[in-house]
């Protein structure tokens, strides 16, 4: 067992929910019942898989009780968990491999998930398992209303990535191996002794604009040559001039423009043009552009601060995969929403335009936080601020435009 164990464990057998925590529960798993009854996710024990995560969630984000906050965190893991492929895959060297799901598709995954069935040896194997942590429990005097709490959210835990192992295999198997109650277990520890939420966040964040209704909103873009002209002869344009090379290999990975800083400022135009209800830009409105998107990156900070930081831009391996992750990911949704033509014909330019604004303001993060690298931190908190745009356009009317 880890250092700690009892009390880990304990934390997330008893930890109790606020005024609002239990409501959020029902809300986040209705997203199943448009298309699955009630009771196919009850024999699931989704209801009790999402306690677990969510008490997990709350124990990772440090608070006392289980908050909606960590609700919709956790179910935003479930929704993931459900989506993707290849679940075995999901722990690599002791860590969460999360990847992105290119695309959605609940159709039959619950149904399938059902059909998929144990034997005598998976059932002993998972029997073992929780039995020894009951034990253990038991030994530790802790109450036994937080005992039986805890061996049926792990179960049913364990049980749901059992199946899904066995779904989401490249050739899909309806029985439930005793390795995968082994891989299983593995995963459910990593999420009550190691788990971070950062991915959490991040999924919830990316969930929050996969919606038809951001998208149709981006309004093509005329950008009049003056508008050009003024860009070109920016600090932004003057510190692309000095990074070609770095410029080549960001291209490469996360298909943004060989000129992402200029590009940043076409993104932010997109947003800016669908919360005005605009469609050409020029050299005029650029300069009011230009001041609510420094605002928007920099918040107090004096742009310039990144010129003494910018002399070649480094990634973490892990960060990379992360934002090359998002540009399939944003691409997927959106052919999958508006079909292969409707993308080429009006998409095309979003997407790069989009991945170079998320990756700016990863890359002024890292200044800002005087670091070397930009990690998965900095590209977790360029999300929330990305992501913070573009789901406001899910409200917009014409009425409400100004």
């Amino acid at each position: 067992m880890f250092t700690g164990t009892f009390t880990d464990l304990a934390e997330i057998a008893s930890k109790k929910y606020d005024k609002t925590a239990r409501a959020e529960l029902e809300k986040q798993l209705s997203f199943f019942s448009k298309k699955y009854s009630k009771e196919y996710i009850k024999q699931l024990g989704l209801p009790q898989v999402l306690m677990f995560l969510s008490a997990a969630t709350a124990k990772s984000n440090a608070h006392k009780n289980i908050e909606s906050e960590d609700v919709v965190e956790a179910f935003a893991f479930l929704r993931f968990l459900i989506s993707r492929d290849f679940v075995e895959e999901i722990m690599l060297k002791g860590n969460f491999n999360l990847g992105l799901p290119l695309s959605e598709n609940l159709k039959n995954r619950l149904k399938n998930l059902l059909n998929v069935k144990g034997d005598m040896r998976t059932k002993n194997n998972l029997n073992g398992k929780v039995n020894r942590l009951v034990s253990f429990l038991k030994e530790q005097k802790l109450d036994h209303k937080h005992i039986t709490r805890i061996e049926i959210e792990m179960r049913a835990m364990i049980l749901l990535l059992a199946r899904l192992i066995a779904v989401s295999k490249a050739k899909p198997e309806f029985k439930v191996s005793s390795e995968a109650i082994d891989t299983s277990y593995d995963i459910v520890r990593h999420l009550i002794f190691k788990l971070d939420t950062t991915m959490f966040k991040i999924l919830n964040n990316l969930y929050s604009i996969d919606d038809q209704k951001v998208w149709n909103k981006i309004p093509r873009i005329v950008f009049e040559q003056s508008t050009h002209d003024h860009l070109s002869s920016t600090a932004y344009a003057e510190w692309e001039s000095n990074l070609p090379e770095s410029f080549e290999s960001v291209k490469k990975h996360l298909n943004c423009s060989i000129r992402p800083f200029i590009s940043a400022i076409h993104g932010f135009c997109e947003i800016y043009g669908a919360k005005k209800d605009l469609t050409r830009v020029s050299s005029q409105e650029l300069l009011f552009i230009l001041e609510d998107f420094e605002r928007f990156i920099f918040g107090n900070s004096n742009p310039l601060l990144i010129e003494d930081y910018i002399n070649k831009i480094s990634f973490t391996p892990e960060s990379l995969e992360l934002l090359a992750s998002i540009s399939k990911w944003v691409t997927s949704i959106i052919v999958n929403k508006f079909g292969k033509d409707e993308f080429v014909m009006n998409f095309s330019s979003t997407v790069p335009r989009q991945i170079s604004l998320l990756f700016f303001i990863a890359l002024v993060e890292q200044v800002k936080a005087s670091e070397q690298k930009i990690t998965v931190k900095h590209v977790a908190t360029a999300i929330a601020k990305w992501t913070s745009q573009l789901k406001v356009l899910k409200t917009l009317t014409r009425d409400s435009l100004p």
